[in-house]
């Protein structure tokens, strides 16, 4: 793939990533509460499944503003219920008002996760063949993949830490309020650059690093939107079913 088409499904991905993630944190939600009845236990229920994505999100925050010299405040990693019903996993309160540092601490959890997404999905389980073997559309090749997967030791545990890292590294909005100024900070930058015909060459090796980071994320991505799809049929499955067991229904707002 070109540098171009790498970056096109890096964007194509990482916008795929939220809607799914609402999905799954909503119905989450709806089948605890579907099974128990009680709101304050469904909230205590999807803190405690999602605890190391939360642990990992706001860890990164910590390091980050470590490394970069940035004043840090409380530190919590307890559920908290926001103005307009917003479930708040933890939180890390930073000193900084610069954007750009602003902007790399609300960055760090997508960083941090997607590292830790390709070490167990890459390095532990070995997912990247299941990708190239479901576009083959060679059963036996799919099921081949699949299988060894499964033989992984302790695959549920790594398939359920997956799960949780990769929905809780999106930045939430609070991560992402400098990244409008950053942007148009480095928006006007390149527009400058380019009204003074200023036109860089980068080395071979630069740009084999940038097509690298960026083939990185993309397959970081890739597990994340795979592994979601996988747990969004289990969650699909066991609403369905313990909804007509029960003769309760969970509705969701738009």
């Amino acid at each position: 793939m070109s540098g171009w088409s790498i970056l096109f499904w890096l964007i194509i991905t990482f916008l795929l990533l939220y809607p799914l993630n609402r999905w799954i944190i909503a119905h989450v939600q709806g089948v605890a509460f579907l099974l128990t009845g009680n709101s304050r236990v469904s909230m205590w229920f999807f803190w405690v499944l999602f605890l190391p994505g939360t642990l990992l999100h706001e860890t990164s925050h910590w390091l980050t503003a470590v490394l970069l010299r940035v004043k840090i405040g409380k530190f919590s990693l307890w559920p908290k219920v926001k103005k307009g019903g917003e479930l708040q996993m933890g939180a890390v309160q930073v000193d900084v008002a610069d954007p750009f540092r602003h902007g790399l601490i609300g960055l760090a959890p997508l960083i941090f996760g997607s590292i830790a997404v390709l070490l167990i999905g890459r390095g532990w389980l070995d997912l990247g063949q299941v990708g190239p073997a479901i576009i083959s559309g060679n059963l036996e090749r799919m099921w081949q993949a699949v299988d060894k997967v499964l033989a992984v030791p302790d695959v549920w545990l790594w398939l359920y830490l997956l799960f949780a890292i990769s929905n809780a590294m999106l930045p939430s909005a609070s991560d992402r309020e400098a990244w409008r100024t950053v942007l148009i900070y480095l928006g006007l930058a390149l527009l400058l650059t380019l009204g003074l015909g200023f036109i860089p060459d980068l080395s071979p090796e630069l740009e084999e690093f940038g097509l690298a980071i960026l083939t990185y994320l993309l397959s970081a991505f890739t597990i994340t939107i795979a592994v979601d799809i996988f747990f969004i049929l289990i969650i699909l499955f066991i609403e369905v079913v313990f909804g007509w067991l029960l003769g309760r229904r969970v509705r969701y707002s738009r």
